[in-house]
């Protein structure tokens, strides 16, 4: 399949930063805003939060990077708040790994695409049981940064391996935002940083 370059689309990345409101305590934000990793607390209470980004859109194209070269694993990609409003950003420890990813699909508000076990990329779609279908992605070269691009109006989410010459990773189509929609970040329990790439970085 030949790849899908960026100019299809602004390839210059918006200026996204993090939330600091209502940061969970295993998380750590960068001074600038715009790095997010997890650190060991005790007692652990929680475990594997994500945050969102400060930046919201209820209409229009967006576009901006992430820096995930010292990650794992990782989550990342766009949040609608929808009628399940109890969802929380964070799980709890002894949450086996099906319940966490359990929230990870569009029905909930998320479309994200994500990182296991180093090598295991995966999209988390809907499906007609409790647990979101999670499709493996084969990835020729792996991705130290990844674009993702939002189009309200048309309902798309795409994401892009800005590493291998913007090639398409997965796209998410027929989204319904009932609200705004946020960028998602999990920087999961493991060592380094997700970085926010700034525009023309």
């Amino acid at each position: 399949m030949p790849f899908i370059r960026l100019t299809k689309f602004p390839s210059v990345p918006m200026d996204i930063t993090l939330n600091p409101i209502n940061l969970n305590l295993n998380l750590v934000l960068s001074e600038d805003q715009r790095q997010v990793m997890s650190v060991p607390i005790w007692p652990v209470k929680y475990t594997n939060y994500g945050i969102l980004g400060s930046q919201y859109f209820s209409s229009g194209k967006h576009y901006w990077e992430i820096d995930v070269s010292k990650k794992t694993a990782w989550i990342l990609g766009v949040y609608c708040r929808t009628r399940f409003r109890n969802i929380k950003f964070g799980v709890r420890q002894g949450t086996n790994h099906q319940n966490v990813y359990s929230r990870y699909r569009p029905q909930c508000g998320y479309w994200v695409i994500g990182l296991q076990n180093k090598f295991e990329y995966k999209a988390f779609e809907e499906s007609s049981t409790s647990h979101p279908m999670v499709l493996t992605i084969s990835m020729a070269v792996p991705p130290h940064r990844i674009g993702v691009f939002l189009d309200y109006e048309a309902g798309i989410v795409s994401f892009f391996n800005v590493t291998n010459h913007g090639s398409l990773i997965y796209k998410f189509s027929k989204c319904c935002f009932s609200q705004t929609v946020y960028p998602y970040f999990n920087p999961w329990n493991c060592p380094g940083p997700i970085i926010l790439c700034p525009p023309h970085s």
